[in-house]
C-alpha cells in the first residue's frame, strides 16, 4: 500500500495549492509547477473560464496536507500557545484601558479647570438692551451712499 496521498500543498501554494499538490504527488519539481500554473492560466482564459470552476471543485474535494498526528502530539504546546496569546491580548487590552483612562482623566481635569476659571465670567454677557460699556463699544464704519448710473440692468 502506498504512503503517498493526493493532497493540496501547504508549502508551495498560490491560490489553494491544488496544482502544486498534484505535482508533489507525481514527484515533479518547482519549475514544472510554475510551468503548469502558467499553462493552466492560459488554458483557463482560452476556454472562456471553463477550467476555473474545475479548479475550485478540485480545491474543495482534495484534502489539505495536514498531518493530524502532529496536532495530537503537540496538544499541550498548542494549548500553551493559545494561553500565551490570550495572556498577551489581556495585557494589551489592560494597557489600552489604562492609557485611555488616563487621557479621559486629563481631559476631565482640563474641562474642570476651564470651567472654574470661567465661572465668574459665565454670566457676563449682560442684557442686550442695556447701554454697552464704552470700552467695549465697537466702532461702526460709516456707509457711503451709492449713486446709481443709468444702465440696462434695471429692466
Amino acid at each position: 500500500m502506498s504512503q503517498r496521498q493526493l493532497t493540496k500543498s501547504t508549502t508551495n501554494r498560490r491560490v489553494s495549492g491544488v496544482i502544486a499538490g498534484i505535482c508533489e504527488y507525481f514527484g515533479l519539481g518547482r519549475d514544472v509547477v510554475t510551468i503548469l500554473r502558467i499553462l493552466f492560466v492560459v488554458l483557463a482564459f482560452g476556454s472562456w473560464g471553463g477550467l476555473i470552476p474545475l479548479y475550485f471543485v478540485a480545491s474543495w474535494i482534495m484534502p489539505s496536507a495536514r498531518n493530524n498526528r502532529y496536532y495530537d502530539d503537540q496538544g499541550d504546546t498548542y494549548q500553551a500557545n493559545w494561553d500565551r496569546k490570550a495572556q498577551n491580548f489581556d495585557e494589551k487590552m489592560d494597557g489600552w484601558s489604562q492609557r485611555y483612562s488616563d487621557k479621559m482623566n486629563s481631559w476631565s481635569q482640563r474641562y474642570e479647570d476651564k470651567f472654574n476659571q470661567n465661572k465668574g465670567q459665565a454670566n457676563n454677557w449682560g442684557n442686550p438692551w442695556d447701554e454697552p460699556d464704552p470700552k467695549q463699544k465697537r466702532k461702526m464704519k460709516e456707509a457711503e451712499p451709492v449713486e446709481k448710473e443709468d444702465d440696462w440692468s434695471d429692466f
